[in-house]
């Protein structure tokens, strides 16, 4: 019995026009023809008898995905079924592969014309990203495909975005949603950057010396995986093993490769906080000597076999599967030799294991005569007082374009835009940038080492500067930085489409994700009994609270944290609690009248100024 896969669609209004298909990266190359396709109640998506198990899963996610809002019809109520089949029907969307069909691994060539669509590439990853530019033209054109072919293909195998989950908790279903939109637009390279600590430690209250640090509340020090080793996991935001596995998975079948990064031998505060005996003991230099306790000593000989081994249990347990595994290493300001054997050490332990190791380049800044092995190490390019491109090249490292005067975000809800500053300058990006762009030290662009380019949000602002900002409030910003990286990364020429028709078409071609900040109204009615914690409604996002279990009154969870209004539920007596949500605030009105004024964070709330707030579901 043949199995199927199959995906059956709604009728969309056919709209007759040849233009050629207006998606993000832009097309390479198009040739008009006869005809326009158009989504009917019998399209299916079809692969060959013979396909691998991996084009059936990615066929299977675009099954999927054709029913989303994202295509502009809500088609959740439709069945997806699968199939494989010898020959194509009238109205089938056919992904095949063919090896050799083109130069290049990642390239495609897309056919459309009234009777169907047929995508063709040379592997499997090829005809997904085919599947991307299907979706687009979808969600711009009501459903329809101007007849004609398409070709397609990247310049540069690493198009990526790095986010720093570490410092600010973000939850399951922030991460999802980045996946999503890197997948939207082919970015095919998500770095989670997954352990790290507040930057600016001596502005804590009554912290004079590294050890107070160590007495911190231990979400200062962010580590979000589950860990064999006991008070290393973050206690507001972490992701079971299980959890994070089933995430690469879900992200691979998306075309996204997630690189796991845990950050050491600096910013390792969650590190040290755990074996205090390892905490760097010299000068710092020009910097805060409270920064000794993110700072691992490299001169114990306990330190290497102690991060070897939290390394090891992620990759031996198959929590990091993929190929690629980052070892940190920027800003440590111990000495350059010790940091250069430690990095040696890491990098060859890494590649020992099977995996392809990356890092943040540093040695121009950490020159000394300790040789770094680069043989298959992949080098984030992120500042050039750190790394000069050119010796990394030179020394033999593969390269990746994230260099922090261009492709840094770090949100602060202000506004200003450029490197380090709220948002991306995407206008320069898309008409100045590329990733052989390193101003004075730019490179080859033709190097096959240069691997491609991302950008990186951090999210220094954070515990004692957290404005409050949720994953919610930040997918806007992070759907417009991935697609002109992703433009840029696809095709480093620059586009005939300018930057306004670029943006034009971001906003034609819609979003797998909802863009929307929240806008809700509930309300429970609920009767206080004793002082026991009471939850009302509870979801990955979002927790209400009749009786707090912070300070017993009225008040919220988002992502990891607790805010509560100055007010306590009556014992005894029925009430009606509304919570009023809007973009930028939440209210509390209690039996039809406002009451508890502005929520605060339980920890620093003089720094949250946002109040965006999922419903809970």
């Amino acid at each position: 019995m043949k199995k199927q896969l199959v995906t059956f669609l709604s009728v969309a209004a056919s709209v007759a026009w040849c233009a050629k298909p207006e998606v993000i990266p832009e097309l390479r190359e198009w040739v008009d023809g006869a005809g326009t396709y158009t989504l009917s109640e019998q399209t299916r998506v079809v692969i060959p008898e013979t396909a691998s198990e991996a084009l059936a899963r990615y066929a299977q996610t675009f099954a999927e995905e054709l029913k989303r809002p994202c295509v502009r019809e809500n088609r959740s109520h439709l069945k997806t079924l699968t199939f494989r089949a010898e020959k194509a029907r009238k109205g089938d969307i056919v992904l095949q592969v063919k090896p050799g069909s083109m130069k290049h691994a990642e390239g495609y060539t897309l056919t459309a014309g009234a009777d169907g669509i047929t995508i063709t590439a040379p592997t499997e990853i090829g005809a997904f990203w085919g599947t991307r530019t299907v979706l687009q033209v979808f969600a711009g054109q009501q459903g329809t495909f101007p007849g004609g072919t398409a070709t397609d293909w990247p310049d540069y195998p690493v198009r990526g975005f790095m986010f720093d989950c570490g410092r600010k908790p973000f939850t399951l279903t922030t991460l999802r949603q980045i996946v999503d939109i890197c997948s939207y637009y082919k970015l095919n390279d998500l770095q989670l950057h997954l352990s790290d600590n507040y930057i600016w430690l001596h502005n804590y209250p009554g912290v004079k010396t590294a050890e107070d640090v160590l007495k911190l509340e231990p979400s200062a020090g962010g580590f979000r995986l589950e860990s064999n080793h006991k008070g290393l996991t973050s206690t507001d935001i972490s992701y079971t093993k299980a959890q994070f596995k089933e995430l690469v998975a879900e992200a691979a079948a998306k075309g996204v490769k997630i690189v796991p990064e845990l950050d050491v031998p600096g910013h390792a505060l969650a590190l040290v906080r755990i074996r205090p005996d390892l905490m760097y003991k010299g000068s710092v230099g020009n910097k805060h000597d409270l920064e000794r306790a993110a700072m691992l000593d490299l001169t114990n000989p306990k330190t290497f076999p102690f991060v070897a081994s939290i390394f090891d249990e992620y990759i031996d347990e198959q929590v990091f599967p993929s190929d690629v595994v980052h070892i940190g290493t920027d800003e440590y300001y111990g000495d350059s030799e010790s940091y250069r054997k430690f990095a040696d050490e890491m990098l060859k332990h890494i590649r020992a294991k099977g995996k392809t190791p990356r890092l943040w380049g540093s040695l121009s800044h950490k020159r000394g005569k300790t040789p770094v092995t680069s043989e298959g190490v992949q080098m984030n390019i992120w500042s050039l007082g750190w790394q000069n491109p050119r010796e990394a090249l030179k020394a033999g490292y593969d390269i990746i374009n994230i260099l922090d005067v261009y492709t840094y975000v770090v949100p602060n809800g202000r506004n200003n835009i450029g490197g380090y500053g709220d948002d991306l300058d995407t206008k320069f990006l898309y008409e100045k940038w590329n990733p052989a762009f390193f101003g004075n030290q730019s490179v080859d662009p033709n190097d096959p080492k240069l691997l491609g380019g991302a950008w990186a949000m951090w999210n220094d602002n954070s515990f004692l500067t957290d404005p409050g900002l949720t994953g919610r409030d930040l997918l806007p910003r992070i759907r417009r930085n991935c697609a002109t990286i992703a433009q840029k990364t696809w095709n480093r020429e620059p586009s005939a489409r300018s930057y306004a028709n670029f943006l034009s078409v971001l906003e034609a071609n819609g979003s797998p994700v909802c863009m929307a900040l929240p806008q809700w109204e509930k309300t429970f009615t609920v009767t206080r009994k004793g002082n026991q914690p009471m939850k009302l409604a509870s979801g990955d996002e979002t927790d209400i609270w009749a009786v707090s279990p912070v300070d017993g009154k009225v008040g919220f969870r988002r992502e990891g944290a607790q805010y509560t209004f100055d007010y306590t539920l009556p014992e005894g007596r029925e009430v009606a609690l509304t919570f009023r949500v809007t973009p930028r605030q939440v209210e509390l009105w209690v039996d039809g009248r406002p009451q508890g004024g502005k929520p605060r964070r339980q920890f620093y709330p003089d720094a949250c100024k946002f109040f965006t707030l999922p419903k809970p579901e």
